[in-house]
């Protein structure tokens, strides 16, 4: 590869420059060769990546010896490998493509601020939705896709350029010591898939940024959240959308009855909006003993016969499925790191590359276990299918055929490892919420320690809101 002197930005406003090169397909032993991410390029062919680029104006004016194409997906090789440098992931992207990755850092680091965040964020927005799933476990509750909502927070490097935007958090022990940055996610439960996402500084609460979601809310869903935005004004505009919502909210919350059910629910009003309130009591049970706690929901599923109490109750466990998601983002796939980006722009191109590879990985999965009728999503496991999709970028972006009709031949090397490798049946589980990291802006509880997660059973009491006694449990 030629030097970092070669690949100096180049103004596409200025006058007398070449053309854009024509769209140029993958060939191997080309400076084309590193545009890939092995089989994941399947779901994100070159033409499409070309396409990001023309449409955002970021595609080169000449060719270079690091083509735009290309750095798109380094970027996202990034997120897949984030505990190497640059140079070492750009090596993985050559090893299987007959060229060798001697490039410099920098000459990667200017590449990168050369394309910015518009391509990636072109790329999401095509990308984001529902994977497909054939079976209804944990995916559909009637007619309707299970969906949560909810927030969750990246820590980005402590610099200067980024503090401009993204500030440190104020905590109980004196606050966080990175800046961070604050993402909402709307997600399909049974895949775990991303259908929109929005992401800003920590200064901006989840129900401002939520807003900018109910685009991607609509008929057919129902959409499950905390106590956070229980919000009377937001739960308004979720139903606006044609959406269904299932939202937990504090249990003094004043919600007058209007007419008991026969399941114990009863129908209320909410700033003028028809509503279903339904209260329980859930009882954990476990070798330890049992906890019991207090659970109220405010749904616009008004009628019985489209769901019990017991069934919403028991639906809205589901609602975790988004915490899953999330510490797949965090833990397992950028393992507790701060981001690598030292600037506004590559910190958004970063967290849109995120973005991006969980819901590739997560498409992927979802093929593979649709591979096997009645197969549940939850079978197929996460780790495989980063640490097998890493694995084909070293061994290049050349697909290989699959044998088997359907869906067998969509789900590639990644499927063949993921149905070799499924996970026993869900079961539930509990552990501790602990805090176990410096950076959070929340203190450690010393009296509640971090304890591998037990085996536990769940009884659902509904209460009946004017003899105050409880229906029949529900497992």
């Amino acid at each position: 590869m030629p030097s970092s002197h070669s690949l100096t930005v180049h103004d596409q406003s200025m006058p007398g420059h070449a053309q854009p090169t024509p769209l140029t397909p993958w060939v191997r032993g080309t400076i084309w060769s590193p545009g890939h991410l092995g089989e994941l390029s399947g779901h994100l062919p070159v033409e499409l990546v070309d396409t990001a680029l023309e449409a955002t104006g970021k595609r080169e004016r000449r060719t270079r010896a690091l083509p735009s194409r290309v750095i798109v997906y380094f970027v996202l090789a990034l997120a897949l490998f984030p505990e190497l440098g640059y140079k070492s992931v750009f090596s993985k992207l050559c090893l299987g493509t007959g060229v060798l990755g001697t490039v410099t850092a920098s000459a990667l680091a200017q590449a990168r601020r050369r394309i910015g965040s518009a391509p990636l964020r072109w790329i999401f927005e095509l990308l984001r939705g529902p994977a497909p799933t054939i079976t209804g476990e944990g995916s559909w509750f009637g007619a309707w896709r299970i969906c949560a909502l909810d927030g969750t927070i990246l820590t980005l490097p402590d610099t200067e350029p980024i503090l401009t935007k993204y500030t440190k958090q104020a905590g109980y022990h004196g606050g966080t010591g990175y800046p961070q940055a604050r993402v909402v996610a709307l997600i399909a439960c049974g895949t775990r898939s991303i259908i929109d996402a929005v992401f800003g500084p920590t200064s901006v609460g989840e129900t401002t940024y939520t807003p900018a979601l109910l685009p991607s809310m609509g008929a057919g869903m129902i959409i499950l959240a905390d106590r956070n935005f229980a919000a009377a004004a937001l739960l308004h505009r979720i139903s606006d959308t044609g959406a269904h919502y299932l939202v937990r909210v504090k249990n003094a919350r004043h919600l007058p009855i209007h007419q008991i059910l026969a399941d114990g629910s009863y129908l209320s009003v909410l700033a003028g909006h028809r509503i279903r309130v339904i209260t329980a009591t859930i009882t954990l049970h476990t070798t330890n003993g049992q906890r019991t706690d207090t659970y109220r929901l405010v749904t616009t599923v008004t009628d019985p016969a489209q769901g019990t109490a017991g069934e919403l109750m028991g639906l809205y466990h589901e609602r975790w499925e988004i915490e899953t998601a999330f510490r797949e983002i965090k833990s397992t796939m950028f393992r507790g790191r701060v981001l690598r980006s030292r600037t506004l722009e590559l910190v958004e191109q970063e967290i849109y590359a995120l973005l991006i590879a969980e819901q590739l990985l997560r498409t992927v999965m979802s093929e593979a276990t649709n591979a096997e009728p009645g197969l549940d999503p939850d079978r197929a496991s996460f780790t495989i299918a980063l640490t097998t999709a890493r694995d084909t970028i070293i061994l290049g972006p050349e697909p290989r055929a699959c044998p088997g009709p359907g869906w067998h031949a969509l789900a590639g090397r990644i499927g063949e490892h993921l149905l070799a490798n499924l996970l026993p049946p869900r079961r539930l589980r509990t552990g501790p919420r602990t805090v176990k990291r410096a950076i959070s802006k929340y203190q450690a509880r010393a009296t509640k320690p971090h304890g591998p997660t037990q085996p536990a059973r769940l009884t659902i009491q509904v209460i009946h809101p004017n003899k105050g006694l409880t229906t029949e449990p529900t497992a």
